[in-house]
């Protein structure tokens, strides 16, 4: 899956980003970062924003961000199963 990350989002909760993207990349996602997605109003009242093959997702730490992440990558392969 490909997320991309708002790394302002992701600078305000004081989170590192390179543990993140490695993170990301051992659980098979490709991660992009960048410097604004542009749903500024969640970003300015803390939560990590991201967007998750066209999914939008906002999460109030890194934590909840990887473990939304993970629920969609479930959903996605239930899916594909059933297909």
């Amino acid at each position: 899956m490909q997320v991309e990350l708002c790394r302002k989002s992701i600078e305000r909760l004081g989170a590192p980003l390179a543990p993140l993207l490695s993170e990301l990349r051992e659980r098979e996602h490709t991660p992009v970062v960048k410097d604004c997605l542009n749903r500024c109003q969640k970003c300015e009242l803390g939560f990590a924003m991201a967007t998750v093959d066209g999914t939008p997702l906002g999460a109030s730490s890194v934590t909840a961000l990887l473990a939304d992440i993970d629920a969609l990558a479930a959903e996605d392969l239930d899916e594909s199963d059933e297909a």
